[in-house]
């Protein structure tokens, strides 16, 4: 009988600390990723996060202005698959309405700055912006 509690025990400490390690992988992946392509700029690394699909192909477009306004920095664009976005999202404490975001890191891997729920210029409607004639 104590064989078995102690069989239970230990699988069930096993399986807890698998599970820990499959939740801090993609925070460490992206910690990684971020680090590597920060080293390779003066400034650091912009990171576009967002989901596949037409989506990405708007925030690639968001990535590319942003490099024009912010030279030295090394842009970074991740589209994942569903199950790694959400490890992504959990690691930078982004949620599914604040996609895509755009994330400024500095050589270090620290974040600097966010914009969440950005969409590109293109898409901006004149009847959306408010002007005044002097």
């Amino acid at each position: 009988m104590k064989v078995l509690k102690r069989s239970s025990m230990l699988l069930g400490t096993l399986l807890m600390l698998a599970s820990l390690s499959i939740m801090a992988e993609p925070a460490a992946e992206l910690h990684i990723k971020v680090v590597s392509k920060a080293s390779e700029r003066d400034k650091g690394v912009i990171v576009v996060l967002t989901e596949r699909g037409d989506i990405a192909v708007q925030a690639a477009y968001l990535l590319s202005a942003q490099l024009e306004q912010n030279s030295g920095y090394k842009p970074l664009l991740i589209a994942a698959e569903k199950d790694k976005l959400i490890g992504y999202m959990n690691a930078l404490s982004l949620s599914k309405t604040s996609l895509p975001a755009v994330i400024f890191f500095d050589k270090t891997g620290k974040e600097l700055n966010r914009v969440i729920s950005v969409k590109p210029a293109t898409e901006m409607k004149l009847s959306s912006l408010s002007y005044s004639v002097i």
